[in-house]
């Protein structure tokens, strides 16, 4: 029993000396180890801007032991996500094209300080790994998905690519590096511009989202360019839309107008019916100054017929006094 608990003593002793403090560790599977370095290097990766190229830097390595175990040491790490790359290099420069393109030797993933990655055994050199970092596995569940686009053609379905990625990406601010790695896949394949037009609402708000985050602004100054660019040659095309709709409207309303006009003319010419005879006899002695006794004298009828006369006179003619008759003469 003593000797048990001693073994377990052990055990634990080990697990700490050799995980404890460590936020990268694990295995790399070497078949011809004479071809290769025993030693694993670990580089920051930045991504450069307007560019498909990035800039790494060795910040440090480990010596692999005999069962090709490694491990980094977490005072390596910033307490924020970043990008870093594990590798393994050729011991014979002559050997790096040739072991290159057959094998990949390097793997990228997301970390910090304050998470782990573990690299099981496994049948590669650097195989599927462990992390409990939620930047680094949402970019897998991305990874996972563009592996079904490889072969991307003039019909690729931007939309539903975004649709896809943003169901990937979580709304926190330790998963925004994931969404820009998404978008640099877009602007890779030359469909970043096409998207950012057809949902601008998107990336306008991403941005905003990126602008109030923790995040090195080298790290989306690419996107910010390309926003201003777009978004300053849509608002030229609203305005250049809005002038042409404001001339056509303004177009019918000058015909409707005239129209109208028109219109009411026809109307007050229809409804006026022509006059009589005596009526117009009647209409000439009002304009020449006549009184309508004097009207009933001349013309041997009584006043009120001539009243009655100068009633039907003004309704025809749409007047309504002997001054607006001495106006339309």
């Amino acid at each position: 029993m003593k000797n048990l608990n001693c073994f377990f003593v052990f055990f634990i002793f080990i697990s700490i000396s050799l995980f404890g403090q460590n936020c990268v560790s694990g295995y790399v599977h070497i078949k011809n180890p004479e071809q290769w370095e025993q030693k694993v290097y670990l580089s920051n990766i930045k991504l450069e801007e307007n560019s498909t190229t990035y800039n790494a830097t060795t910040i440090a390595s480990s010596l692999l032991t005999k069962d090709g175990f490694f491990t980094f040491d977490q005072s390596l790490f910033t307490t924020k996500d970043d990008i870093y790359k594990v590798q393994l290099n050729p011991v014979s420069p002559n050997d790096k094209d040739v072991l290159l393109n057959k094998i990949k030797n390097f793997k990228f993933f997301i970390l910090s300080e304050n998470d782990t990655i573990h690299f099981p055994k496994g049948e590669t050199l650097f195989g599927k790994y462990i992390t409990n970092n939620e930047a680094d596995q949402e970019w897998q569940k991305l990874k996972n998905f563009e592996a079904r686009y490889q072969n991307l053609t003039d019909d690729f379905d931007t939309k539903k690519y975004l649709l896809e990625t943003k169901g990937y990406v979580k709304d926190s601010l330790q998963i925004l590096l994931v969404k820009l790695i998404g978008i640099k896949k877009l602007d890779d394949k030359n469909l970043l511009e096409k998207d950012i037009v057809a949902n601008p609402r998107y990336y306008l708000d991403l941005l905003k989202e990126l602008k109030s985050s923790d995040l090195d602004p080298l790290t989306y100054v690419y996107l910010e360019h390309k926003l201003s660019f777009i978004t300053k040659e849509i608002t030229n095309q609203n305005y250049k839309a809005s002038l042409w709709i404001g001339s056509v409207a303004f177009l019918i309303i000058i015909a409707l107008i005239v129209f109208i006009i028109k219109s009411r003319r026809k109307i007050q010419t229809a409804v006026s019916s022509p006059l009589s005879k005596q009526e117009k006899v009647i209409k000439d002695l009002i304009i020449s100054g006549k009184s309508n006794k004097e009207i009933a004298n001349e013309l041997f009828v009584s006043l009120s017929t001539v009243k009655t006369h100068i009633t039907n006179i003004y309704s025809k003619l749409n007047i309504s006094s002997r001054k607006d008759l001495l106006l339309r003469k």
